[in-house]
C-alpha cells in the first residue's frame, strides 16, 4: 500500500511539472530557461536580511528644509523665513516663544539649519539653538576671564555687528564698548536706538535718542537686556577678544563711509564729528 502511495505521488508531481513546462512553453520560455530559473541561488526567507528601522528613526523620515540665517537677522526676520519656507507660521512660532518666555534674539547663529517638516516649535527651537549651546561649552573659560555671561558676550557682539561694516574695525569697536563699560559710561550706540524704535533709520533725531526703552543705550546704564540681532562669527570673536586701547568714542569718517574715526577724548571726538558733518549733504 505504501509503495502504491509513493508511486501515485511521484507520477502526480511529474504530471504537474509537465503541465507547468507546457504552460511556460506557450508563454515563450524555453526548457533551458526553466532550468536556469530552477537552479538560481535564490535565498530563502531564513537567508534574507531585513533592515529594521527603529521607531524614532522612522519618525525622522520627513521632508527636510534648509533654513539660512544671516548675520544681522532678528528673531522677527528669522520667523518670517520659517514661515516663507513652509516650516512653521510666524504666529505659531512667536506664540511658542511667548508662552515659554524664550528670547531667541541673537542666539540663533548665522548658518544653514536642516529642519524636518513637520516639526514642533520645541523641535525647531532645539535645532536653532544647538550651535549656541555648543559655543557656550567651547568658550566657557573665556567667559570667566572676561567676567561676562554668554548672553552678555552675544549682546556685545550684536552691537558690534550693527556698528561695524569692516572686520578690521570689529575688535576696535569691541574695545570701545569694554572701555566705556569699565568706566561706567553710557554706551550711546545708535544701533540699539534703532532696535528700540522697531524701524530702520539712516539718521536718528534727538527725539529718537529719548525713546523710552531698556534697549536705548543713550539713557540706560550698562548693556541692554539682550542682543539686538544675530552676530556673525567675526563679531563674536571681537567680543571675546577686544583690542586693548584707550579709545572711548567713534564716528563715521564721512557720510556713506564704512570706516570710523576713533578718539580717546571727548574733545577729539567732537572734532571728528565736525569733520563728519562737513560730508553730510
Amino acid at each position: 500500500m505504501e509503495i502504491i502511495k509513493k508511486w501515485v505521488i511521484k507520477h502526480y508531481l511529474w504530471l504537474m511539472l509537465g503541465c507547468s513546462i507546457l504552460a511556460i512553453g506557450f508563454a515563450g520560455v524555453t526548457i533551458y530557461q526553466v532550468y536556469q530559473l530552477m537552479t538560481l541561488n535564490v535565498p530563502t526567507i531564513s537567508q534574507k536580511s531585513f533592515k529594521i528601522i527603529p521607531k524614532h528613526q522612522e519618525e525622522d523620515i520627513r521632508n527636510v528644509i534648509t533654513l539660512n540665517v544671516c548675520a544681522g537677522d532678528t528673531v522677527e526676520k528669522i520667523s518670517q523665513k520659517l514661515e516663507k519656507a513652509g516650516i512653521i507660521s510666524r504666529n505659531d512660532f512667536f506664540t511658542y516663544l511667548k508662552q515659554g518666555q524664550i528670547n531667541l534674539e541673537g542666539i540663533v547663529f548665522e548658518g544653514e539649519y536642516s529642519i524636518p517638516v513637520p516639526s514642533t516649535p520645541k523641535e525647531i527651537h532645539s535645532i536653532l539653538t544647538e550651535p549656541y549651546a555648543q559655543w557656550i561649552k567651547n568658550e566657557s573659560k573665556k567667559f570667566i576671564s572676561l567676567g561676562r555671561t554668554p548672553v552678555e558676550i552675544i549682546t556685545i557682539a550684536s552691537m558690534i555687528e550693527k556698528e561695524a561694516a569692516e572686520d578690521s574695525e570689529r575688535p576696535i569697536i569691541a574695545g570701545v564698548i569694554y572701555n566705556r563699560l569699565k568706566n561706567n559710561m553710557k554706551l550711546q550706540i545708535d544701533a540699539t536706538v534703532i532696535y528700540a524704535l522697531g524701524e530702520h533709520k539712516s539718521r536718528l533725531t534727538y527725539e529718537d535718542l529719548k525713546v523710552n526703552s531698556p534697549y536705548n543705550t543713550y539713557i540706560i546704564e550698562g548693556l541692554p537686556p539682550g542682543p539686538i540681532c544675530t552676530p556673525r562669527k567675526a563679531s563674536i570673536e571681537a567680543a571675546l577678544n577686544p583690542d586693548m586701547h584707550s579709545y572711548f568714542y567713534y564716528v563715521l569718517s564721512s557720510y556713506g563711509s564704512q570706516k570710523h574715526l576713533f578718539a580717546e577724548t571727548y574733545e577729539e571726538h567732537l572734532s571728528n564729528v565736525e569733520k563728519y558733518k562737513t560730508t553730510v549733504k
